[in-house]
């Protein structure tokens, strides 16, 4: 982590991902750009997404290289964004097979994160033939991305920047609007936008800054009453940190960061159970020092 936060410059990831003779090997890392019309990211199936029952999807995914996504990151990071306006978030992934190839044949993400890509044990890769991929993530300042629970344990490493991570245990998930229906477009995610419960008290007449509180159904008004009375912890992991044990939580990126998701199955994280537990708290409890500061 420490390595890539000096290497990964803005140029370098831009010839990274958008210059194909970048690197002797010549191989381009793949990844690409999702906008929202306001900072509020979900996850969901297109193919099961219905337009004329459902509304618009969340977020779409534009036609930006990673210069302009980059451009833009800098932008909102100087400026500071509101809420409703646009929002970017830059998604690239690693698939598991990559590992097994030869090096020369590595993106730089693969190359520059030998501790999480190696075909080998390392400290965080215990049964790398269990390793699942690695996910980077490059959200600019104020994205926001839905509360969910993952499919298998994972970890997180904070490559530069910060993210806030809200978490709640699993008997919460009745309260958080989490679909739990397998096969439905938004399954492991919720639709709730919770920076919405601002508004629960307010009406045309007490506030002139948004459309949100005139605008809100009331399946989302009682589903936000209800959602408010849910229990949470929050931390914020910031760069050369890494966090584990993520069971439901949305994610707030106050500033812009590439963080990296290196996924592993239930199986490979049992060895290291404590030893990840006390990694955790580790990082929460320097982080919130530093929040208390």
């Amino acid at each position: 982590l420490l390595l890539a936060n000096r290497r990964w410059t803005d140029e370098y990831v831009t010839n990274g991902f958008d210059k194909v003779h970048f690197f002797s090997s010549g191989v381009r890392a793949s990844g690409q750009a999702q906008e929202s019309a306001n900072n509020f990211f979900a996850f969901f199936t297109a193919i099961g997404w219905q337009v004329g029952s459902m509304g618009p999807p969340p977020t779409r995914t534009n036609d930006w290289n990673y210069k302009t996504w980059s451009s833009h990151a800098k932008y909102a990071d100087a400026m500071g964004l509101d809420f409703d306006q646009p929002h970017f978030y830059w998604q690239s992934g690693v698939p598991k097979e990559e590992r097994l190839q030869p090096r020369r044949s590595w993106t730089f993400i693969s190359k520059d994160l030998p501790s999480f890509s190696s075909p080998e044990e390392t400290f965080f890769v215990f049964h790398p033939d269990q390793q699942k991929g690695i996910q980077c993530r490059f959200g600019e300042r104020g994205v926001t991305a839905a509360t969910h629970y993952d499919a298998g344990r994972n970890m997180v490493g904070m490559i530069t920047g910060a993210k806030r991570y809200i978490l709640s245990p699993p008997r919460e998930c009745s309260k958080l609007g989490i679909v739990t229906v397998r096969g439905n477009t938004i399954f492991r995610h919720s639709l709730l936008n919770f920076g919405h419960i601002q508004y629960l008290n307010s009406t045309s007449s007490t506030t002139t800054t948004t459309t949100s509180a005139t605008n809100m159904s009331e399946p989302e008004r009682q589903w936000l009453e209800r959602a408010k009375s849910s229990l949470a912890i929050d931390t914020v992991l910031k760069a050369g940190e890494v966090f584990t044990f993520r069971l439901i939580g949305s994610t707030i990126l106050p500033v812009s960061k590439k963080v990296l998701n290196a996924t592993y199955d239930q199986e490979s994280m049992k060895l290291v159970r404590v030893l990840l537990v006390v990694l955790k708290m580790y990082m929460t409890v320097k982080t919130s020092i530093a929040l208390l500061v």
